[in-house]
């Protein structure tokens, strides 16, 4: 739903026209519930990016924004893979660890590294690799900035978009010191988000594809066993 759509569903739900429900409060509605959304969560699936990094020997950062392959730059590394020499997996460190373990990036050196950290907006490798590289990095993007026009649409699951709108309905009720509808809906909101974020947090992904019919016994997931030993 784009933010037109929410806001002529809320006066149909209402029963309220432009006068009663003015376009400027509803847009303010909306991103109070879309930024309260977003903060459930760190990490959210829907923003997942992955670039490549090219490395140039002698060079030990990297500004987000040199990555290719991405449609945003990152606001938060998740892990960064060695390309060239396949599978070796960069471990993160802080710039003072890492200055204590390798040395300053600067002075320090080595065909490939083996550390990173961020600062700022930028990676750090330590040591500083002597050689070309290439290397997979694996990230989240901000959530894009909303609302942003009447034909915009939030930077969220589709599952979420009517929760938006019921806590539009929510803050509208409050406005007319309806205490108990805005209470409702309100009720119905976060039941919406926490169900969603809840059912998120529980799925479980296998690499293999089950087959109607077929021997689908599979070992217990991590996942599955770390619920069965909190819930034991």
């Amino acid at each position: 739903m784009n933010l037109s759509e929410m806001q002529a569903f809320v006066r149909a739900h209402a029963d309220a026209d432009v006068e009663d429900a003015p376009n400027s409060n509803l847009e303010v509605y909306a991103r109070i519930a879309y930024n309260d959304i977003l903060s459930r969560r760190d990490s959210w699936p829907h923003l997942a990016e992955v670039g490549v990094l090219a490395v140039t020997a002698g060079q030990s950062a990297y500004p987000l924004s040199s990555l290719t392959g991405v449609s945003t730059p990152m606001d938060e590394v998740s892990s960064i893979v060695d390309q060239t020499t396949i599978g070796r997996r960069l471990i993160y460190m802080t710039r003072a660890d890492a200055d204590e373990t390798f040395g300053h990036p600067s002075t320090a050196g080595s065909e490939t590294a083996l550390a990173y950290t961020i600062e700022g907006d930028s990676i750090v490798l330590f040591p500083t690799p002597t050689a070309s590289r290439t290397y997979v990095v694996r990230g989240f993007r901000s959530a894009g900035v909303w609302p942003a026009g009447a034909g915009s649409a939030p930077d969220l699951p589709l599952a979420l978009h009517e929760a938006i709108c019921w806590y539009m309905l929510s803050s509208y009720f409050m406005a007319q010191e309806d205490t108990q509808l805005a209470g409702a809906y309100l009720r119905e909101y976060e039941m919406m988000v926490e169900r969603h974020i809840r059912s998120e947090s529980m799925k479980e992904y296998s690499a293999r594809v089950p087959v109607m019919g077929g021997q689908n016994y599979k070992s217990m997931s991590f996942t599955r066993w770390v619920r069965g030993m909190i819930e034991s």
